[in-house]
């Protein structure tokens, strides 16, 4: 709670310091030394600005509010569009991303909520593994139960860090030299425990496999 309202207040001081330093930059534009300073400024504080909203995000998908919007979707809609996203994205960075999507199936739910959930699974998958490696997003049913996975082919996380890295502001040691701030993972957990799908982080050997199982929904 204390950082939910620590970010609240901070997002507008930080939004008027980003509009100074962009005025700066723009005045000095002739000082290739001082516009470069001014770049490293905003985007530091661009990182504080997105810390901020994803703990902020966390914190509504926590209240539970948002259940109030939920409605009947089609999974195959949002991981084809998720996956059509950053298809590019990882051929651009030397990654494979691949896809088997079944037909069919449905989730009672909110769509952006959900959306977002599946973007940040793959997009941690891009950030966090070598290039080559090949990652694949997966959407199947069993009954009247569906199943999203992100699996790759990278190093992993430990097994004893399955918990840990669900936990806000948690990086596991060989992903600090990496962009982020240990939000996407806990915006993750917290989507889904919203939606009541049952999360599973496991060992793909090699690499990572995080797995989302829905409750059917109920019957019209």
């Amino acid at each position: 709670q204390v950082w939910s309202d620590g970010a609240h207040d901070l997002r507008t001081p930080l939004t008027r310091m980003r509009n100074r330093l962009e005025e700066a930059r723009a005045r000095s534009a002739g000082s290739s030394g001082d516009s470069a300073v001014i770049a490293a400024a905003i985007d530091d504080t661009d990182q504080l600005l997105s810390m901020f909203e994803a703990v902020l995000r966390i914190s509504q998908v926590e209240a539970g509010t948002r259940t109030r919007t939920f409605a009947a979707l089609s999974l195959l809609e949002l991981c084809e569009k998720v996956f059509q996203m950053y298809l590019p994205v990882a051929e651009d960075s030397g990654r494979s991303l691949t896809s088997s999507i079944a037909r069919g199936v449905a989730v009672l739910g909110d769509a952006e909520l959900l959306t977002q959930m599946l973007a940040n699974l793959v997009e941690n998958a891009i950030r966090h593994t070598p290039e080559r490696a090949h990652i694949r997003l997966s959407l199947d049913r069993a009954g009247d139960r569906a199943t999203v996975s992100v699996r790759d082919d990278g190093p992993g996380i430990p097994a004893q860090e399955h918990e840990k890295v669900l936990r806000r502001f948690y990086r596991v040691s060989n992903s600090r030299s990496t962009a982020g701030h240990g939000l996407g993972l806990a915006l993750v957990a917290a989507i889904a425990q919203l939606h009541r799908a049952r999360l599973t982080l496991s060992d793909a050997a090699p690499g990572l496999e995080v797995t989302l199982e829905f409750e059917p929904p109920p019957a019209a």
